[in-house]
C-alpha cells in the first residue's frame, strides 16, 4: 500500500502486528525515484522482549543480492508517548533494540549511502524475534526527495 502526495510517498515497512517468537522482515521499497527515506517504526505493548534493528539494501524489491545498511544514528521518543521532541541516538554496528512499549523510532537514510555504484537502490527494515513475548511493532517507509517518476514503477514488492 502507498499514499501520495506531491513531496512524499508512503510505503508500508510492516503491517502492524504481534511479533512473537519471530523475526520479521518488512517488504523492500525502491528508492530509484527517492533521494530518502524515513523509517518510523512504532511499538505497541511490548511484553518484556528486545528485538534487534537492522536494514539491508538490495538491487531490487525480491531482495536481489541483498545485504546490510550501514546506518549510525536513529531517534526515539524512548517510551514518552506524549514527547513532541525525539532524541538523537547513536547506534553500535548497525544495530538497536526495540523493548520498550509505545515507543516511536525513526532511521534516516539518503540514497547515495547505499552502494549505488553496484546497482543498490533498494531498503528493507529486518527485525530479530524478541522471543517468547507478546511484542507488537509496525513501521511506515517515507520517500521524500522525488524525482521524476512513472505511476507504474514497483515501489514494494
Amino acid at each position: 500500500m502507498r499514499v501520495t502526495n506531491e513531496n512524499v510517498i508512503i510505503v508500508e515497512g510492516i503491517e502492524p502486528l504481534n511479533i512473537t517468537g519471530s523475526a520479521k522482515d518488512g517488504n523492500y521499497a525502491s528508492l530509484k525515484h527517492a533521494g530518502h527515506v524515513t523509517i518510523v517504526i512504532q511499538t505497541g505493548a511490548w511484553a518484556g522482549g528486545t528485538s534487534a534493528v537492522t536494514l539491508n539494501q538490495a538491487t531490487a524489491v525480491a531482495g536481489t543480492s541483498e545485504k546490510a545498511l550501514a546506518f549510525s544514528y536513529m531517534w526515539t521518543n524512548d517510551g514518552a508517548a506524549g514527547a513532541t521532541a525525539l532524541t538523537k541516538t547513536a547506534v553500535t554496528s548497525n544495530t538497536f533494540n526495540l523493548d520498550t512499549a509505545n515507543s516511536m523510532y525513526v532511521i534516516e537514510i539518503d540514497t547515495d549511502t547505499l552502494d549505488v555504484d553496484s546497482g543498490f537502490d533498494c531498503v528493507q527494515l529486518a527485525l530479530a524475534t524478541p522471543g517468547s513475548n507478546n511484542d507488537f511493532v509496525s513501521a511506515s517507509y517515507v520517500l521524500s526527495q522525488a524525482r521524476f517518476m512513472n505511476p507504474s514503477d514497483e515501489l514494494t514488492d
